[in-house]
């Protein structure tokens, strides 16, 4: 017996749905009235905001005992995160579908609702994450690709019209839903990845510069600029773990989803899932074993001023919604290596 039952009737699930009926409940609906494929639309944008509290509710076993037991009122204002990232987090974003693909996560539980459900859920698990490693592969040749013929025109010697196409892409992909927080973490990655093929030491990049938290977006921005930050301290814990382990790590939260799902291991799994795709595609673009050293060397050049261009955090690349602005920090040196 539950208290009440808002949630479950705004997914159109019974009040003893499987986390796994939930999910699938929440993505097929939330996907039909995402912001990006209904702008303007004030309906569809409420619609997508009960669909996200109720998600945010019901995915996690302490929220949602909490909820049938004493209803609504009982879920502190504190909890909400913007519904904007609570989809992103979970399914990615379509815009971004070139960069970074389909999420692991999504392609795991598609395979795990293919396979019989007459073998035991074990059986089945392990089925999917095995077929789930083809199509990473799949995904990052996809990625690998695309990212190559980006930057050729760097290559090319054409780097004013690479540097205004990419400006111009990241101005244009900051105005979709989690727009700033994808471009950032997308391109930290591939700075990061890139300043390291170049020889150069880390930056202080991502130490400080982040915009605050004030006005009418705060409730917005928020949980987009933890996001980024998370991005950021995922690249840095891969630098100092074993490519084995850390791949360990991540197809551990996928299990760990499914079996005690919560917000924060599903937050890890997709910030690892980020990293790990986007670090392959950076190491294999940048490490092609029939490409002259003189090209590689310009390709890493190329990938490293993409990342700062999306990444918008300093003049002339800052965007009104930029996470971060460098250009008010002081630091120590007028060279930021250290």
């Amino acid at each position: 017996m539950v208290r009440e039952t808002g949630y479950y009737d705004t997914l159109g699930v019974n009040v003893d749905a499987t986390y796994f009926e939930i999910r699938k409940a929440y993505y097929l609906k939330a996907t039909q009235v995402h912001p990006d494929k209904n702008p303007g639309d004030p309906k569809a944008a409420e619609e997508f905001r009960a669909l996200g509290e109720a998600f945010q509710v019901l995915s996690d076993p302490t929220t949602r005992a909490r909820f049938g037991k004493h209803g609504k009122l009982c879920i502190s204002q504190d909890y909400w995160i913007h519904t904007d990232t609570t989809y992103c987090i979970m399914f990615g974003s379509e815009p971004f579908e070139d960069y970074i693909g389909q999420f692991a996560m999504n392609t795991f539980y598609s395979l795990l609702e293919m396979e019989e459900e007459t073998l035991d859920l074990e059986v089945r698990k392990e089925k999917a994450i095995e077929k789930m490693g083809a199509f990473r592969k799949e995904r990052e040749e996809k990625l690998i690709k695309f990212m190559k013929d980006r930057i050729q025109p760097f290559v090319d010697g054409r780097k004013d019209e690479f540097v205004k196409w990419v400006d111009s892409e990241a101005r244009t992909l900051s105005t979709v839903a989690c727009g700033e927080y994808m471009l950032h973490s997308i391109g930290h990655v591939y700075w990061a990845k890139a300043r390291q093929e170049l020889g150069k030491k880390r930056a202080f990049g991502g130490l400080d510069g982040w915009v605050e938290n004030k006005g009418p977006r705060a409730y917005e921005m928020r949980p987009q600029i933890g996001s980024a930050k998370e991005a950021e301290r995922v690249v840095l814990q891969q630098d100092m773990m074993e490519p084995e382990d850390f791949e360990d790590r991540f197809r551990t939260r996928i299990i760990q989803d499914l079996e005690a799902p919560t917000f924060g291991i599903r937050w890890d799994a997709a910030m690892l899932d980020l990293v790990i795709t986007l670090s392959n595609v950076s190491h294999a673009t940048l490490n092609e074993p029939t490409v002259p050293e003189d090209i590689l060397k310009l390709r890493a050049e190329a990938l490293e001023m993409f990342g700062m261009i999306f990444q918008g955090a300093t003049a002339p690349f800052l965007r009104e919604g930029s996470l971060r602005n460098e250009d008010e920090v002081e630091y120590p040196d007028s060279d930021m290596d250290i």
